[in-house]
């Protein structure tokens, strides 16, 4: 238990004192800090354990300056030119690329293959090759969950979102890019998707389902972009978000209570009226299913240590408060039915309330915003160029177009998705 409090204390102190990936200079150069592969320029290159870095089958070099750090391929077949290293299996000898002999690795097309099988011995976690296998006492051994098949480990087919896995099938495009899925992205039947491990684009078709009925109502879309005629009618149906991680889709289903009707609202089997505050109630389901309202005498009324909400739109008379919120020191930091607490530069936030001034919550973090930098825990803005000397270019951001006159947080907020029009930064 010491070791484990030491090691979560080395983390924290790991994370606040580490630089964190800023969107406001681009993308990053190798050595540089990111949170995702997308965030690094080099080819190449990618982000592990927050630092861009070369991939395995790449080396980093520089220019005969010692400047410009760049990824180059590692030589990969044998007998290849080498200098000092090769794309593993392989090593440098002499020169030259040569294949490791040992009794997992064999020649092929004049490339050096390993594999591995479970009860193979081991060093490293990756000498491991069979799926599912881990290097545990110096033995590939199948991971927890897996079940041993011979010299195998097996998982079986899983359907994140319910029902029962169907044939195998190959993803042709990136989904989670799209609101809807595009049509015949993947080769499965009608009314399934192709669902796939992480990097991969093989997987298995599993049913698209609604959360209270087995079937998707196909003759609606939930694009909204869709014609009027198609749209998922929102008083018989509702678009409902499926997700696994890797992909997203919305589909049209069917309400099990009409919108429009009296009784709208489902709770425990039965369409019942929908209570807002001080509506006639008989169950705390109407009253916002009990989170922070509840019915009481007959009436939906906010919880102890609850209020009213209050918003800018919100007026007693004209426009009353139709839900409550936590009693919170500032009414700022109230978020849903908790409080949250002011926090210092780069700790974790989830409204832009949290976040010290100039600062804005980004991935989870309380970031600087462009124009600022960090210093002694606050956000102090980066001074102006001299006069005599010409303004440097601002930083470019792959895919934002730079409009003249577009300062760093303008570049910030299309970078965060106000590039096309529609958004920009959100941080509350």
């Amino acid at each position: 238990m010491l070791l484990l409090k030491s090691f979560i204390a080395l983390s924290l102190v790991w994370i606040v004192d580490t630089q964190l990936f800023s969107p406001c200079n681009g993308k990053s150069a190798l050595n540089d800090t990111c949170d995702l592969n997308g965030d690094c320029d080099n080819k190449g290159s990618i982000c592990l354990r927050g630092r861009c870095r070369c991939h395995p089958h790449y080396q980093e070099t520089k220019d005969e300056k010692g400047r410009l750090p760049k990824c180059s391929p590692l030589p990969a077949k044998v007998g290849a030119k080498c200098a000092n290293k090769c794309r593993e299996p392989l090593f440098c000898r002499n020169g030259e690329c040569q294949c490791v002999q040992r009794g997992t690795t064999r020649i092929s097309n004049g490339e050096c293959v390993t594999t591995s099988r479970v009860g193979d011995r081991c060093s490293r976690h990756y000498d491991c090759t069979s799926p599912f296998s881990a290097c545990l006492n110096s033995q590939c051994v199948c991971i927890s969950g897996t079940i041993q098949q011979g010299s195998r480990c097996v998982a079986a087919a899983n359907c994140p979102l319910g029902g029962l896995p169907g044939q195998s099938c190959v993803r042709k495009s990136d989904p989670s890019l799209a609101f809807n899925i595009p049509p015949n992205q993947d080769n499965c039947p009608s009314g399934q998707v192709c669902v796939t491990a992480a990097d991969s684009q093989v997987g298995h078709c599993c049913p698209v389902v609604c959360p209270l009925a087995s079937h998707v109502d196909v003759k609606y879309s939930c694009d909204p972009d869709a014609v009027p005629a198609l749209k998922c009618p929102s008083d018989s149906h509702f678009c409902h978000l499926l997700s696994d991680g890797s992909f997203s889709q919305a589909v049209c289903c069917r309400r099990p209570c009409n919108a429009m009707a009296p009784n709208a609202l489902y709770a425990n089997n039965q369409c019942i009226p929908r209570g807002q505050l001080n509506s006639a109630c008989t169950s705390n389901a109407q009253c916002g299913g009990g989170e922070g309202m509840e019915c009481m005498k007959g009436q939906c009324q906010c919880q102890q240590n609850f209020h009213p909400a209050v918003d800018v739109l919100t007026n007693p008379l004209k426009n009353p408060s139709q839900s409550c919120s936590r009693d919170c020191e500032n009414e700022s930091l109230s978020k849903d039915t908790s409080c949250m607490k002011a926090v210092p530069l780069n700790s974790l936030c989830f409204i832009q309330k949290q976040c010290p001034q100039n600062s804005g919550c980004y991935r989870g973090r309380c970031m600087c915003r462009c124009g600022f930098a960090p210093k002694n825990g606050k956000c102090v803005e980066i001074p102006a160029p001299p006069t005599t000397t010409s303004a440097p270019a601002p930083a470019i951001i792959p895919g934002v177009p730079i409009n003249p006159g577009s300062d760093l947080f303008n570049l910030f907020n299309q970078f965060l998705g106000g590039a096309n029009g529609k958004g920009g930064i959100n941080f509350g």
